[in-house]
């Protein structure tokens, strides 16, 4: 008899594995496993796992972009074309005139009078380069970029210092030197804009009954200096999770409908944000000992992130009055707390300009309503922000700002309806508060979570309050009660903004359907992500640096302990040469010290044995990390004394002295940047904060790709679990499995010259030999 079903799956940037199991009453079988390779190339795959910035979509759209400006520069042309054969302003022998005759022709169109075709030739002239159009995303460039906007912008100041157009500097030029090189020299719009309306004032003396308003303005506004406006992305905003409902459309198709997220930049996003940060801190002591934290100290940790752009950990101890050294954070707090981002790019733009402070604010208030409990169906109070925050200044004045997006006329909007001076209308519409994208909340949702936020509640709780499952999870009785699909639908084309993840996602999609067509839904489903698939680009771009610069460390270590010691570089030396070097700071001339009895002990000690061993922080048997994060040197003596406990237990059984001075020995390692945060917290936890079951220990979830899998997962089965690879790395290496790939490959490569004898001694005196391929890793295979 049957009793369940285990899917297990391998999702891989480059395949998907899988192995399919069943377990009877008289045991288990596998019933069957396979792969699927993913078709991605070998630029995809590289660009998405170092975390490149420049994907191939991206290049394929610059290059339509391209095309279509080349596409919208014909048509231009072509109207202007119409336009000019109807008023007898075409020449077609004018196309053949010499650089300097042109430029020649279009200076001169500036204080005197030329021909109608000749002018028709000048504004055929104007419509080829029309200039660079600076927007509100300029702050959103590279430096280089922005070195280039800001020499075309000097270009422009140069000319109208010394009261001449385009046509009259090139023309100056050309007379001088007949090579001169216009092409890269370009101005912005509005200089040949400038020019334009230069060139058409005069010539309008000579022919007002040809040139009228009206014509000079569609030759100007609909033709030659024509820009469309860009078209609406709302219909890509994602609904807001919290308070969206499934409903059906026109077509009679199931959606997803409600309100929309808010954008990151909207003052009520800000201070949620804030918020959230606040209630997130934590600050542990050399013990691992949390800092409690006040209300009346997180008011005024908020009142500085609100008017300023970042809180240092400097501010911090202050506000919270400790000293440096006492207690530690973690990255987000020692880098700095980003504070009310919108608040201060305002007055960033202000600075030094007349400016009503009032418009700055935005007061909250909390307001109690009655609201049904769903579980129980009573009538419950909850709070909530009033409605009345779109009423505010500050959010009318960003409101203002974000949604007018051409910058004269949002400089005219700011002027008449704030009254603000016209400089200051001018920095702040240059403003664009569109690049911050959108957040995870609409306005809705942050009404309802915000009033428990700013009474100190973790986030989670605050959800809870107000009503919402922030973690979208169900009760066991829903769990089985919802109906299971038999097919999973594919990710539909751009549903995800990582075309390589969306790729992944639907080869995953497709070898579970074709699994689930032979043998059924499974019981259960476990699925483990490689490490890039688990990391934003930034992790992925950051790992990738340290993973080729920890390859050219090696490297160098390896010529070292061949050349300075005479010792086999194996991979096991190159990690006791990092570890010893980790503990006596980079120094092999320098002894370091055991970390649990404090005695030192010299390189060759470490590198040859010599009552020294690698030792896990915390035990595998308790977590399964063979990183270096979990790894030290001690003497051989302390390894077999501390056995199966934690690094923190072993020293804390040895009494409060011993206890205290291990305790600042790791302190004084972790002040000195010798070793990391992370190595430090594992030397500081106790075995009752390892979380005690192991598949709790393996989870996963809270990255994107984990929680998409797991989402797309759950369609067809009830218990989805996303797991680390550490686990597969463990049972590998208890089953041998590493040593029978090798084991496979051994006659090729013995054949070939390219193995050796490994020699190593236990800690019980025995002496064990195995031939083995030089450098091998699994990947050989």
């Amino acid at each position: 008899m049957v009793m369940k079903k285990i899917l297990g799956l391998d999702l891989g940037i480059t395949s998907v594995g899988w192995a399919l199991l069943e377990e009877v009453e008289n045991g288990r079988r596998i019933l069957g496993m396979g792969s699927r390779i993913i078709p991605l190339s070998s630029d995809d795959k590289d660009e998405f796992s170092s975390g490149n910035k420049i994907s191939k979509n991206q290049k394929r759209t610059q290059k339509r972009t391209q095309r279509k400006g080349y596409d919208r520069y014909q048509l231009r042309r072509k109207s202007l074309t119409k336009e000019l054969v109807n008023h007898e302003m075409f020449d077609q022998t004018l196309f053949k005139l010499k650089p300097l005759e042109l430029w020649g022709l279009r200076a001169n169109a500036v204080t005197e009078k030329v021909s109608l075709k000749e002018l028709g030739r000048i504004l055929y002239h104007l419509n080829q380069k029309r200039g660079y159009k600076s927007s509100r995303n300029d702050a959103n460039m590279d430096k280089k970029e922005t070195e280039y906007v800001a020499e075309v912008k000097s270009r422009h100041q140069k000319i109208k210092e010394q009261g001449i157009t385009i046509g009259q500097k090139f023309y100056a030029e050309l007379k001088r030197n007949e090579y001169y090189r216009i092409k890269q020299q370009v101005f912005p719009r509005e200089a040949y804009e400038e020019e334009f309306d230069v060139v058409m004032k005069q010539q309008q003396k000579h022919y007002p009954q040809i040139l009228t308003d009206d014509f000079i303005y569609v030759l100007r506004n609909k033709i030659i200096y024509y820009q469309r406006k860009l078209k609406s992305q709302k219909g890509l905003v994602s609904v807001c999770e919290f308070e969206g409902f499934y409903t059906k459309n026109k077509e009679g198709k199931e959606i997803f409908a409600g309100p929309k997220v808010a954008p990151k930049s909207s003052p009520l996003f800000q201070v949620c944000k804030i918020w959230e940060t606040i209630n997130n801190i934590n600050l542990k002591n050399k013990r691992g000992e949390s800092l409690p934290i006040t209300t009346a100290q997180k008011k005024e940790i908020f009142e500085h992130l609100d008017n300023n752009d970042k809180l240092t950990q400097t501010d911090l101890f202050k506000i919270l009055g400790i000293k440096k050294g006492e207690y530690y954070g973690n990255k987000m707090i020692s880098k700095g707390l980003q504070g009310n981002i919108t608040k201060t790019d305002i007055l960033k733009a202000v600075k030094d300009i007349p400016f009503d402070e009032n418009l700055m604010a935005f007061q909250l208030k909390v307001e109690n309503i009655e609201a049904l409990d769903k579980s129980t169906g009573e009538i419950i109070t909850k709070k909530i922000v009033s409605a009345d925050i779109e009423k505010e200044p500050l959010y009318q004045l960003w409101h203002t700002i974000y949604s007018i997006s051409d910058i004269e006329e949002c400089t005219n909007t700011l002027v008449n309806k704030f009254h603000i001076d016209k400089d200051a209308a001018e920095k702040l519409a240059a403003l664009d508060f569109t690049k911050m994208a959108f957040g995870n909340k609409s306005v809705k949702a942050m009404r309802k979570i915000l009033p428990y936020l700013m009474e100190g509640y973790m986030y989670s709780d605050a959800c809870a309050f107000a009503g919402y499952n922030h973690s979208d999870s169900l009760t066991k009785d829903e769990n089985l009660k919802r109906e299971l699909l038999k097919v999973i639908p594919n990710l539909p084309k751009n549903s995800l903004r990582q075309p390589i993840v969306e790729k992944i996602l639907n080869q995953l999609i497709n070898v579970v359907n074709a699994i689930i067509e032979k043998y059924g839904n499974p019981d259960e489903i476990r699925i483990e992500l490689a490490r890039e698939l688990k990391q934003s680009r930034e992790e992925r771009n950051e790992t990738y640096a340290t993973l080729s610069k920890r390859e050219r460390e090696n490297e160098t270590f390896r010529k070292r302990l061949q050349e300075e010691y005479g010792i086999r570089a194996t991979r096991n030396n190159v990690i006791k040469w990092r570890l010893f070097h980790e503990i006596s700071g980079d120094n092999s001339k320098v002894n370091a010290a055991c970390i649990y009895c404090g005695k030192q002990f010299g390189i060759t000690d470490a590198l040859k044995g010599r009552s020294v061993d690698v030792e896990h922080i915390i035990p595998k048997s308790l977590l399964f990390d063979d990183s270096q994060s979990n790894k030290t040197l001690s003497h051989r003596s302390c390894n077999e004394a501390k056995g199966n406990k934690t690094a923190f237990d072993y020293m804390q059984g040895k009494g409060e002295e011993e206890l205290s001075q291990y305790v600042e020995r790791v302190d004084s390692l972790y002040k000195n940047k010798i070793i990391g945060k992370v190595k430090r917290d594992k030397l500081l936890m106790p075995e009752s904060k390892i979380p005690q079951d192991f598949i709790e220990r393996q989870l996963r979830e809270s990255q994107y790709i984990s929680r998409k899998a797991k989402e797309i997962l759950e369609q067809v089965c009830r218990s989805v679990w996303a797991t680390s690879g550490n686990v597969t790395a463990h049972l590998r290496k208890l089953w041998g499995w590493d040593d029978v790939l090798m084991n496979l490959q051994l006659p090729k490569y013995r054949e070939l010259g390219l193995t050796e004898w490994a020699e190593w001694e236990t800690n019980d005196g025995q002496k064990h030999k195995k031939e083995t391929i030089k450098e091998w890793t699994k990947r050989d295979d």
